[in-house]
């Protein structure tokens, strides 16, 4: 019988990190508008901006998170990857937030990632992940950050 649940564990695991790996072809990149002074996150930092934990950037701008819409696979692998939530659970996460004393987060949704670049570039604390082979054509109206210190496309980057 233990046997058993260590191979079922075995298998899930191998099962969670197929699924992050393989969640969209060329992976993720995170946005933030042109004025924001970060260059590099952390995807411990980059988890608590999309949970809302972390409610303004350093300058004391307030965050808004910029969200592809439920369906699209660029949420399911942020949910995936970074939050590492269901979808029901991260929507309860947020929603409880005012029942932690928090003031509602700040997140629009948008249905493609020239959308959430449009959004980005317009809100000075807008924050968005988007497809990585989107951000090259998008670079020009936003900044396409580095996470844990790597570019997108640089062995070891995360995402």
């Amino acid at each position: 019988m233990a046997r058993n649940g260590f191979y079922l564990a075995l298998v899930a695991l191998v099962f969670a990190g197929s699924l992050h790996g393989q969640c969209l072809p060329g992976g993720l990149a995170v946005i933030v508008n042109k004025s924001n002074k970060v260059e590099s996150l952390s995807m411990a930092q980059l988890r608590k901006l999309i949970l809302g934990d972390v409610r303004a950037w350093q300058n004391q701008q307030a965050v808004v998170l910029v969200s592809r819409d439920q369906s699209s696979k660029v949420f399911a692998c942020v949910l995936s990857a970074v939050v590492r939530q269901s979808s029901g659970d991260y929507h309860r996460y947020i929603i409880n937030a005012e029942f932690r004393g928090d003031e509602p987060m700040a997140i629009q949704t948008v249905d493609s990632d020239a959308s959430a670049a449009r959004a980005v570039s317009g809100n000075p604390g807008g924050l968005a992940v988007v497809e990585a082979n989107s951000a090259t054509a998008i670079s020009g109206t936003v900044k396409v950050i580095r996470i844990e210190g790597k570019a997108v496309g640089q062995p070891g980057y995360p995402l």
